[in-house]
């Protein structure tokens, strides 16, 4: 990836993969991931229950994950992020100007946390339901959830949302992102569109795709990020504006995601008599540290405490969850011993 050697890499990847002709839907590589995410998951589940290192049994699974991925991951994400952070931003005033904002999830803006926090509700209503230990089947659900967060987070790059925080210039893994464009005031936009128009020898209204009554079917900005992807002149005029920024999302599905589980997954074939709970509880606090530390390099998507953001507060939650199963593991522990 460009990004990776040279710090003039201007993000221009497509966050959709194909439109669906006639109509206006495409199949983007946000839903792509969480599609891999909820396979992937399964497919290690289902190994995992066959060797008997799952409380779920495989004909029972699917259906679970069903519910686990519909309930949990995506309506707890999405409400997640709305009382999380779109709501406070933007008040129960923005909430009734667009109250269908929260069913847009193909726009992105899901909140792992909430995420984290509906997954946990949900098990605990299927667990008793089928008379399950709740320590037990959230265990497999802790070492596949670092599979979706994965996923989910390469998706954020792609969509060149939630960027990293400005770098030094030169950073060999800097990116710029277009996205800053809303970070900048009205009249550095008005600049920056002078500029592109410039590049490209042509004003920018007479480039917008529009539709049979000749009004826009894209916004200023969707047609710089068009042409930014399109056009090596106008990425190059748009980049001059922009900093030099971490690849947070990178390093969060790095840390988060792909590192999370491989430990995770090993522990688990390793440790086959490990105490129920002992996987979830080490989720929480891995996953929050990683966290923690990733947010220092991300750009906050939402005011903070100090020097502390709300993406790391959220994370003393998990940390606290991560004790409470703890605390059942080591009693269980404690418990197999006196038994023996």
């Amino acid at each position: 990836m460009p990004g990776l050697f040279f710090s003039t890499y201007i993000h221009n990847l497509d966050p959709v993969i194909l439109n669906i002709p006639g109509t206006p839907l495409a199949l983007r590589w946000y839903g792509l991931a969480y599609v891999a995410g909820f396979v992937l998951g399964y497919l290690v589940l289902l190994t995992l229950s066959r060797r008997s290192l799952y409380i779920v049994k495989p004909d029972k699974l699917a259906d679970f994950i069903t519910l686990i991925c519909l309930v949990g991951v995506i309506m707890g994400g999405r409400l997640g992020e709305f009382f999380f952070y779109w709501l406070p931003e933007h008040g129960w005033s923005g909430f009734c100007a667009d109250p269908l904002w929260v069913f847009r999830v193909w726009q992105g803006g899901m909140a792992s946390h909430g995420g984290i926090l509906a997954v946990l509700l949900v098990t605990i209503f299927y667990a008793c339901k089928h008379h399950l230990s709740i320590p037990a089947v959230c265990d497999g659900l802790a070492i596949v959830c670092p599979i979706g967060l994965f996923f989910g987070r390469m998706a954020n790059f792609v969509n060149g949302e939630l960027y990293g925080r400005i770098c030094s210039p030169g950073n060999p893994i800097a990116v710029r992102f277009p996205s800053e464009y809303f970070e900048f005031s009205q009249a550095t936009q008005y600049q920056m569109q002078e500029v592109v128009e410039q590049a490209v020898g042509a004003p920018l209204h007479s480039l917008q795709l529009i539709n049979e009554q000749g009004q826009p079917l894209e916004s200023v900005f969707d047609l710089l990020l068009r042409l930014c992807r399109e056009n090596e002149s106008a990425r190059e005029a748009l980049g001059s504006f922009l900093n030099d920024r971490y690849p947070s999302q990178l390093f969060e599905a790095l840390g988060e995601g792909l590192l999370l589980f491989i430990l995770l997954i090993i522990l688990r074939l390793v440790w086959r008599n490990a105490p129920a709970g002992i996987f979830s509880a080490l989720f929480c606090f891995l996953y929050a540290a990683a966290r923690i530390i990733s947010e220092c390099f991300k750009e906050p998507d939402a005011p903070t405490w100090g020097s502390i953001t709300r993406g790391q507060y959220l994370s003393f939650a998990i940390i606290a969850l991560g004790l409470a199963f703890l605390f059942v593991a080591l009693r269980q522990k404690r418990g197999a011993q006196s038994a023996s």
